[in-house]
């Protein structure tokens, strides 16, 4: 049973270290479905995450471009970029001339593209729907910067402590589980963590309770001091974490099969455990109305070059991807949560339920996750490059290999 659902789940990428951590993405590549040339002028090149949308490559029975193509006019080619790395590169290669129209980006591509301006604001207008869109999503970050709209949601997840519930008890009740040494180390070994970056806001979180003093508030909004305390935080338990995971794959088969026990996971994995049996349960509780800041969101953004060669078309493709139709099934693809309510059918239903949707409007218990950067409200935050630093160092004391540069993928 077990390698049964490993081998079906969606791979993820992790977010700040040159893989991502996400919403789920299929394990094979989409090919393209358009010609091999910009000279149609109804050709658009999309850059997205492997098997994020679905052209019929993979299952001829799930294939969301083929109908946009007949109905629209309008030709795609999807370019699947496996890294957050890849698909910055993608689009601002040769910026000027780039032939790419448009990108589905992680938190942190959104934010470094939107600083590098390589993007366009989004004409909202111009979407259809777009008023169907979750209003607490459309104005979460990355998708307002400085006060400009410039991404549309795709999908969103949350980080939860996840917990083997037949091994595990008491259940934990929030990420002093993962993170106060004396807990850690009641698990040691049997512990997973993401291994990129987020991993430094989830430990800011802990710290948001465990020492009030820092006043961390936004946990991608810290203060130099509030940085080391979170790489401290992680430094403390390193050695009682086992699995330092980018893959779904690494998530169910260790966390599955009781390997390890508990871990900060996203709820779509929770949810593709559940679904096959296995003793998997998370916490904190999604979209409660109290607990200002207790977990992450995590949303996927639709984002439209600044040298788009063809906005129409790139904008009637936004449009298909965000109709209820679509959405209903990316999420029941994806075990992800849809961005349109009215997507909360059939297929979807499930999803919407486990993610509390009806209640994400009015929750104060998610924080998005947004690019870290000296220009915060606060005015006196780290940056990006920072959080990379301070991560590398937990990693490499750890003894966690670290990834090879990616090629140049540009082209």
């Amino acid at each position: 049973m077990l390698l049964l659902v490993v081998a079906g789940v969606m791979t993820l990428l992790a977010a700040c270290s040159g893989t991502r951590t996400g919403p789920p993405e299929a394990s094979a590549s989409p090919s393209p479905t358009g010609p091999t040339s910009t000279s149609n002028p109804n050709y658009i090149r999309i850059v997205v995450p492997p098997g994020a949308v679905q052209d019929g490559s993979v299952n001829p029975k799930m294939d969301w471009v083929t109908p946009f193509e007949e109905q629209s006019g309008c030709l795609v080619e999807l370019r699947s970029a496996d890294t957050d790395a890849d698909a910055y590169k993608d689009l601002t290669y040769g910026i000027g001339n780039s032939y790419y129209d448009g990108i589905l980006a992680s938190p942190e591509v959104a934010g470094q593209l939107e600083q590098a301006k390589a993007v366009a604001p989004l004409k909202t207008a111009q979407v259809t729907g777009y008023a169907k869109v979750s209003a607490r999503l459309r104005a979460a970050p990355p998708e307002v910067s400085g006060g400009t709209t410039y991404g549309l949601p795709y999908l969103w997840d949350s980080y939860v402590t996840g917990y083997n519930s037949g091994q595990v008890k008491p259940a934990p009740q929030s990420w002093t589980a993962l993170f106060s040494p004396s807990s850690a180390a009641a698990h040691s070994g049997k512990i997973t963590v993401p291994d990129a970056p987020v991993t430094l806001a989830l430990a800011a979180l802990y710290l948001k309770s465990a020492q009030p003093a820092l006043g961390i508030t936004d946990p991608f909004e810290l203060t130099r001091t509030q940085l080391a305390a979170a790489e401290q935080a992680v430094t403390r338990v390193h050695k009682d974490i086992g699995t330092w995971w980018n893959a779904d794959s690494a998530v169910i088969g260790q966390l599955g099969d009781g390997q390890d026990v508990l871990g900060a996971v996203l709820t779509h994995q929770i949810n593709e455990m559940a679904r096959a049996g296995l003793p998997a349960a998370g916490v904190p509780a999604l979209t409660e109305a109290s607990g200002s800041g207790t977990t992450v969101g995590y949303l996927y953004s639709w984002l439209v070059s600044a040298h788009a060669h063809n906005p129409r078309c790139a904008y009637q493709f936004l449009s298909w991807m965000t109709s209820s139709k679509i959405q209903e099934q990316a999420a029941a693809s994806t075990s992800a949560a849809p961005v349109v309510p009215a997507a909360c059918v059939g297929t979807a239903a499930a999803n919407c339920a486990a993610y509390r949707m009806s209640s994400l409007d009015t929750a104060r218990n998610i924080v998005f996750e947004h690019l870290p950067e000296a220009s915060c409200a606060a005015g006196r935050c780290t940056t990006y490059d920072q959080w990379q630093a301070d991560w590398k160092h937990i990693t490499t004391a750890a003894g966690v290999p670290q990834p090879s540069p990616s090629p140049s993928t540009g082209g």
